[in-house]
């Protein structure tokens, strides 16, 4: 007997064919732009964070350290001049400041943001000021005992040498202070520019139009005005859209921050400079008393005391702690997301469901042929 004819193998139509391809590069749309849009929020509200918690008070708290140190230099030499030091050493006002620069620099220390030569330069000015802080003692000492005035004067110009010298507290302090706010703008790069928005939004714009161009297709191929799905999808994708556009908002506040700890920083500059003016002015005006009449103070102390000094008006003490603390507010909203990290990833999921629930009811209408 002659055996039956196997049966040929089932192919399937070409229309099945073109749909799983369709359907394929939807997913694989859908998928890179559920990659790359949550890679820039994340990276935006990772930047905030960071802002907020950490590099905002490290840069703000070096300037309060400079600043504090520089009242307590002025303080010192009021006390030595009018001659309060006999009775009370530096003042209170000078332990007080003295004790504010060593919390600020604590804060620093906890904050860096400037990893190892931060810590370092931290490490160096611990050592300065605590050499300063022993100097002021050492000139009160002398300054207390009888005929030792010139030498306690010279334990202070010691001093203030190490506050203001050229590689001082204040200048070891204003390098720090650059590399904080340098690291401020490295986070803020590593962030979302408004100039980089539209690389971010091709990708949900690649899947917008897959989506579309899908709609026509299966209108022209099935006669039908819409798929709910792929129209679900589509909205979707647009939120991931919106949600980068939020994302970039909070981007546009942190920028916004930056630009206000710069004011504060140059209003707190300004306040600085008049209180280093008046403080080595009042130096200038002790060493003149002490050292002009005797021998050996030398040509150093001449030309200090000979200097001109000026200083600006300084911005008030008031407007720098509001602005102060209206950085830590923008930055406290910059980093508040409202959630907006889990938008983005449930948009994305949820368009690949629809897609894929959408374009399955096509592509189980063409099975297989012979």
């Amino acid at each position: 007997m002659t055996a039956p004819a196997e049966a040929p193998p089932l192919r399937p139509t070409r229309t099945r064919v073109r749909l799983i391809r369709t359907l394929t590069a939807l997913l694989a749309s859908t998928l890179v732009m559920l990659a790359i849009s949550l890679g820039a929020v994340l990276s935006v509200l990772d930047a905030a964070r960071t802002v907020r918690d950490r590099t905002t008070e490290a840069v703000l708290e070096v300037a309060a350290a400079r600043a504090a140190l520089s009242e307590a230099d002025l303080a010192a030499g009021e006390s030595f001049r009018t001659g309060e030091a006999k009775l009370a050493g530096p003042g209170q006002d000078f332990a007080n400041d003295l004790a504010g620069a060593s919390q600020s620099l604590a804060k620093v220390a906890e904050a860096n943001q400037a990893g190892a030569a931060g810590t370092g330069i931290l490490q160096v000015v611990e050592g300065l000021v605590a050499a300063y802080s022993g100097a002021v003692g050492q000139a009160d000492a002398h300054f207390r005992q009888p005929g030792g005035e010139v030498l306690g004067v010279a334990d202070l110009w010691y001093a203030s040498r190490l506050l203001h010298g050229p590689d001082g507290v204040l200048a070891q302090l204003t390098t720090l202070q650059s590399l904080q706010r340098a690291a401020l703008d490295n986070q803020l790069r590593d962030g979302m520019s408004p100039a980089l928005l539209p690389l971010w939004l091709l990708a949900p714009a690649v899947s917008a139009v897959l989506l579309v161009g899908t709609q026509w297709y299966l209108w022209r191929r099935f006669r039908r005005r819409f798929n709910l799905p792929l129209a679900g999808a589509t909205a979707l994708t647009v939120g991931v859209g919106v949600t980068l556009a939020v994302a970039l908002g909070l981007q546009l506040r942190l920028d916004d921050v930056r630009a206000r700890i710069d004011t504060v920083l140059a209003d707190r500059q300004s306040r600085i400079a008049v209180t280093d003016v008046a403080g080595r002015t009042e130096l200038a005006t002790l060493l003149a008393r002490y050292c002009d009449p005797a021998p050996g103070c030398g040509s150093t102390v001449a030309d200090f005391t000979a200097q001109p000094r000026f200083a600006a008006t300084p911005a008030d003490e008031a407007a720098i702690e509001a602005g102060t603390e209206d950085v830590v507010a923008r930055a406290r909203d910059a980093a508040d997301s409202r959630g907006v990290e889990y938008l983005a990833p449930a948009f994305s999921v949820g368009a690949l469901g629809l897609i894929a629930w959408g374009m399955s009811r096509r592509i189980d209408e063409y099975r297989y042929r012979a």
